[in-house]
């Protein structure tokens, strides 16, 4: 029988001179790798999700923006709102002719005293070509496929990912921070604005659960503009906890895709609500009012009807974005509220 040998516990065999060089040039090989990946990691800069060049996607193709822009201009409505917002200053952007300055107020007290040329009227690609931009921003706008290559041919230009005329103030300020390499920022500001209308909302209980209609009257028009629940405007006040009328939802069944339909008075009554919201233009209002049909709308004969007649009420209400929303809706809010206790005490 073969001599069995017990080895104590703990008991190993001792390596020979070959083995243990094997294994110490293993462990040395992997020091040098973890060393030259350390090395490698601190010289190679970090990529972020803002690195240019950026390309950006939108309705109308896909923009490459190929360095940080320094000479923005902004077209359509309130693009210039979420460039200022994210500290850039244009060197275009619209005039709204209804502000002395042709500047909204709650951007022109952060550009205090710079003074972007204000572009007028319809496209002037003259004028929009001699400012030597980098980038053009078109978001909440009516730019079409050949204005878009006109524009293209000038400065990478960047413009709405939902349609014509139906970017909310979301989309603005997401495709904004994209283009500037300041997406971070975006969504830091997204994320406030948000807060903000949830905060007045929770405020205002009165609100929530209240239907509406928000409209406008032109001068000579045959009827009221209605505004859908795809419109920016609508959009936004259903955050609040309202809800659309159910003949605005009957309209918005009916026309899916348009943010705005007209409704002749004598279909006005579809459009009441416990709450009317109607913004005005210049002599709007009395000629509106003046409709007798307009009068017989259960909302306006209950008071629970909000006339928007300033500039500033009208605009930051309808020209929604990340300064706009806590420039005006603190001042609009009450008004709503106030209709919508009323709307409550006829019921």
């Amino acid at each position: 029988m073969p001599e069995i040998r017990v080895r104590p516990r703990g008991f190993r065999r001792k390596p020979s001179a070959l083995a243990s060089a094997r294994s110490f040039l293993s462990i040395a090989a992997k020091a040098a790798l973890v060393l030259l990946a350390s090395l490698f990691a601190c010289a190679a800069p970090a990529y972020t999700e803002d690195d240019f060049p950026r390309h950006i996607v939108h309705a109308l193709g896909t923009t490459v923006v190929p360095k940080a822009p320094e000479r923005i201009v902004t077209l359509g409505w309130s693009s210039e709102d979420a460039v200022i917002a994210l500290g850039k200053v244009p060197v275009g952007m619209p005039r709204y002719r209804f502000f002395d300055s042709g500047i909204f107020p709650w951007n022109e007290e952060r550009l205090g005293s710079a003074r972007p040329s204000l572009l007028e009227g319809d496209l002037d690609y003259e004028a929009i070509a001699a400012l030597r931009p980098d980038l053009i921003l078109g978001i909440y706008s009516g730019i079409d496929d050949l204005a878009y290559e006109r524009l293209s041919g000038i400065a990478p230009t960047v413009v709405y990912r939902s349609a014509p005329w139906s970017a909310n103030w979301k989309e603005q300020i997401d495709l904004v921070g994209q283009a500037l390499g300041k997406r971070a920022e975006a969504r830091l500001l997204m994320d406030q604005t948000e807060a903000a209308l949830s905060a007045m909302g929770s405020g205002r209980p009165a609100l929530r659960g209240k239907t509406f209609t928000f409209g406008t009257y032109v001068v000579g028009g045959s009827g009221i503009v209605a505004y859908l629940p795809d419109d920016p405007r609508v959009a936004a006040l259903l955050e609040l906890g309202l809800k659309a009328s159910p003949g605005i939802v009957a309209l918005s069944a009916d026309n899916p895709g348009k943010g705005s339909v007209e409704v002749g008075m004598e279909q006005s009554d579809m459009l009441d609500a416990d709450i009317l919201i109607m913004w005005y233009g210049e002599g709007a209002r009395a000629a509106a009012e003046a409709q007798p049909l307009f009068g017989t709308l259960e909302a306006v004969k209950r008071g629970s009807y909000v006339a928007l007649e300033d500039p500033v009420s009208v605009w930051s209400t309808s020209a929604l974005s990340v300064l706009s929303i806590p420039y005006g809706f603190p001042t609009f809010l009450p008004r709503l509220a106030e209709a919508a206790e009323r709307a409550g005490k006829e019921r």
